[in-house]
């Protein structure tokens, strides 16, 4: 019997870091008032990040400097460190260093998500992504489990609903109950995009690594959607990026997918916290 000791677990928290420092970079939560100043003084231009649409971005901008959710709403940029200053950077410390990336994601109250979810369309949803698990098999096994757990989040919603259903006062509580859950701490990712001169050094890992980490820290959300812009089928390398991170694509509403419109190019992470964990971060992020 093998005695020696397994080495440690590689998760975000201890391996990020690291990544950050090997690469030059810094993730840095933004506030209106630093994303004002950065405006400002001209540190963050939206056509280097958005070629073709760049009116998004600047919906997002203004929505965020405006407060319109209430503080729901998040920034996050990701910075070239200066070569002769290294040191991490505080929120809005971005002087002497060049801003390459962007990531809006916002925290979605229960009732916005219960308006957008289809109940009755669930066990679709299931069908589908365990049959799309099946087409990864040559992963990282525990890539396998990160993409299982976005889907094992409804099945356990729905068990109570097998039962009890002798009485129809129960089976509308238990009802009930499967959409508070299903619908209960869902973070959006509104928009994440690296400065085009820049995207061939693969950091958009390390920018969406770090806003998974942040909305799993602030907002305690479990859940998260995002759509994939100009399609799935055309953005290639965004679909790959999110799949790599346990992502699942998630069927159109006419297809049987339980999200209704807008319900095309969508992935879904179904728990935050086990990608944190478990996820071959030494692989995703390098």
């Amino acid at each position: 019997m093998d005695n020696t000791a397994s080495p440690p677990q590689i998760t975000l928290a201890t391996f990020l870091p690291a990544t950050l420092q090997a690469n030059g970079v810094v993730c840095t939560d933004e506030t209106p008032k630093t994303l004002e100043d950065l405006l400002s003084r001209n540190k963050l231009e939206v056509r280097d990040f958005i070629e073709s649409s760049p009116d998004i971005a600047m919906t997002l901008i203004d929505a965020f400097i405006e407060d319109d959710f209430d503080g729901k709403l998040h920034l996050m940029t990701l910075s070239m460190l200066n070569q002769n200053n290294n040191a991490a950077a505080g929120g809005g410390g971005n002087d002497g260093h060049e801003i390459i990336g962007i990531s809006f994601w916002r925290e979605v109250d229960d009732g916005e998500m219960r308006d957008w979810f289809d109940i009755d369309r669930v066990a679709k949803l299931i069908d589908k992504s365990i049959e799309q698990s099946h087409e990864h098999e040559h992963e990282h096994e525990s890539l396998k489990l990160v993409r299982r757990s976005s889907i094992s989040w409804i099945q356990k919603a729905l068990e109570s609903t097998d039962s009890n259903q002798n009485s129809n006062y129960i089976s509308r509580n238990t009802q009930e109950s499967t959409i508070q859950q299903l619908t209960h701490a869902w973070v959006k990712i509104e928009l994440i995009a690296i400065k085009q001169s820049y995207r061939e050094h693969h950091l958009g890992h390390t920018l969406l690594g770090c806003t998974l980490a942040k909305a799993h820290e602030i907002a305690r959300g479990d859940h998260v959607i995002l759509h994939v812009a100009g399609g799935a089928s055309k953005n290639i390398p965004a679909a790959k990026l999110y799949q790599r991170f346990g992502f699942v694509s998630v069927p159109t509403h006419k297809e049987g997918g339980v999200f209704q419109k807008p319900d095309r190019d969508l992935f879904v992470l179904g728990n935050i916290g086990k990608a944190l964990e478990d996820l071959p971060f030494e692989e995703i992020l390098q």
